[in-house]
């Protein structure tokens, strides 16, 4: 009877003491060989090829999948089959610990529930325990030119002759301390590879997955009212080649991403960082941009340069850049003009002119309330780079001018100069309108020997007090992404400009004659 009563007690007390086992599988116990789910161009009433996607349960657990449902429901236009059932809401669905399921999906777009927008627009939604993950579905509704980078077997039988490979290695400089590893050991990637001289039309839009590459001396001619569509990260790189955007008065050309969508948390339309950059890499010249919109990009453009910029890396005109996570223009050691120029809301800089070069802005706006927090100013000019040893590396800058310019933003100083002696920095802010402090100034020229007053010319200087922000412009809040950056009645930008940098650039970005009186900036009052 004591024996009997002895392993009981051990019994109670083992178990007692065991822990309690988490069987849960957590959050994002799933994952997807696909992100987005893309069907190209679906006409309508016809319906699209049947795409799949592999789904993995990673957790140490079964798991049972309350539903996996589509986002719109009913009302979708997309199908979905979930591991042989076909439904808009499939339930209790399992997948074991380790192990994956298909899904399959198609799509067809009914033509009476067409608006402008051209994605047809879905996700599916993966409910389990308390959690919820989903992956994207997109379809072009609307007959589209599409420029894929990504290797795709499902789609391409073979693959599209333009997708092309490089080595990481001979694109980037992997002499880089943080290189990854991968890239050391000859990883590739994959892009789209524009290599004959191209016209892209305004009939249908251009939608970019991945990054396309101009090279092999052609040239992107894009004509004006054309649309392009850029994926996360997506970029247009030009190498050996060139482009030339030309649009024209209310009918500009357009870089923006291709989501559009909004909810409570997130309005896409409005939101920056959502693809990479145009950038423009050494020996590329002879680019042209006129009457161009970016906006909701990482960069607006990048370009790069070597040697001693002799020629024209870029001309832009009548353009604007806006809602950029980082950087509107970026350029190094190249040769950049630009006229009527109208750059707002970044992340970092507005404009960053680094590592030298040769750079002229004529009635140019660069303002910058960026509604984030911003510790950076809108203007960057420097003669080197320094790397992450300390060590400079130093190019002439032969020329930094602005001629008519407004420099403006909510930080006190919206200009940072800097240099190195062993290289030329010239620069000319004539007849501008600049956000600058007294402070900084002394800074500047205690610093790096920088003595403002001898390269200014007739200078407006803005203080966090007076005559800045709201005050030069016509709208109430800065902070919104509005494009209205005409001068306000009271704008001490008005009647401010030089006669002489007016006669170069004769009409603003809206066609209005500077014949007398020229204001600063891009846009004249009237």
């Amino acid at each position: 009877m004591r024996f009997v009563f002895l392993n009981i007690l051990i019994c109670i007390v083992l178990f007692s003491c065991k822990k309690d086992i988490n069987l849960s599988a957590g959050e994002n116990a799933l994952s997807f060989s696909l992100d987005t789910l893309l069907f190209d161009t679906v006409f309508t009433n016809v319906g699209s090829a049947t795409r799949y996607l592999k789904v993995y349960n990673n957790s140490n657990v079964d798991l049972n999948l309350n539903s996996v449902r589509l986002g719109k429901g009913v009302s979708s236009s997309f199908r979905v089959n979930v591991d042989g059932e076909p439904d808009y809401n499939v339930q209790n669905t399992l997948i074991r610990s380790g192990d994956s399921l298909y899904i399959f999906a198609d799509v067809t777009i009914d033509p009476d529930g067409l608006n402008q927008e051209f994605i047809e627009k879905d996700s599916i939604i993966f409910q389990y325990e308390n959690h919820s993950q989903h992956v994207k579905l997109r379809a072009w509704g609307r007959d589209a030119y599409y420029y894929s980078a990504f290797l795709d077997y499902q789609q391409y039988e073979p693959n599209s002759e333009n997708l092309a490979t490089m080595l990481y290695c001979d694109f980037f400089d992997c002499t880089d301390p943080n290189t990854p590893e991968e890239w050391i050991d000859g990883a590739i990637f994959y892009y789209y590879s524009l290599n004959q001289s191209t016209i892209w039309e305004n009939d249908k839009p251009h939608v970019i997955y991945g990054d396309l590459i101009v090279e092999n001396q052609a040239e992107l001619h894009i004509k004006e009212g054309t649309e392009i569509y850029l994926h996360n990260n997506s970029s247009i790189i030009i190498g050996n080649g060139n482009i030339k955007a030309e649009g024209i008065l209310d009918n500009e050309i357009s870089f923006q991403s291709d989501r559009s969508d909004s909810h409570s948390l997130t309005n896409y339309d409005q939101t920056p960082g959502q693809w990479g950059a145009i950038w423009i890499l050494p020996g590329s010249t002879g680019n042209k941009m006129d009457y161009v919109k970016m906006k909701n990009g990482q960069v607006g453009i990048k370009i790069d340069g070597e040697g001693e910029a002799t020629e024209t890396s870029l001309t832009i005109t009548n353009s604007i850049i806006y809602n950029m996570s980082n950087i509107g223009i970026f350029a190094t050691n190249s040769k950049v003009e630009g006229n009527n120029l109208l750059i707002v809301n970044c992340g970092q800089h507005l404009l960053a002119l680094y590592k030298g070069g040769d750079y002229d802005f004529k009635h140019c706006t660069f303002v910058n309330p960026y509604p984030f927090a911003r510790q950076t100013p809108s203007i960057l000019i420097t003669n080197y780079h320094k790397d992450a040893n300390e060590n400079f590396y130093t190019s002439d800058l032969k020329q930094a001018n602005f001629g008519n310019c407004i420099i403006d933003g909510h930080r006190d100083n919206e200009i940072l100069l800097s240099k190195q002696d062993d290289a030329e920095f010239e620069y000319l802010l004539d007849h501008c309108v600049v956000k600058v402090s007294a402070e900084l100034l002394n800074d500047m020229e205690n610093e790096f020997e920088i003595n403002w007053n001898n390269n200014t010319n007739s200078i407006i200087r803005l203080n966090a007090d007076e005559n800045c922000g709201i005050a030069n412009f016509n709208q109430n809040d800065l902070t919104m992404s509005k494009l209205d950056f005409y001068l306000a009645n009271q704008s001490v930008a008005i009647g401010s400009g030089s006669d002489d940098i007016a006669d170069y650039v004769p009409m603003d970005m809206d066609e209005w004659n500077r014949e007398f009186s020229p204001d600063i900036g891009c846009f004249e009052r009237h």
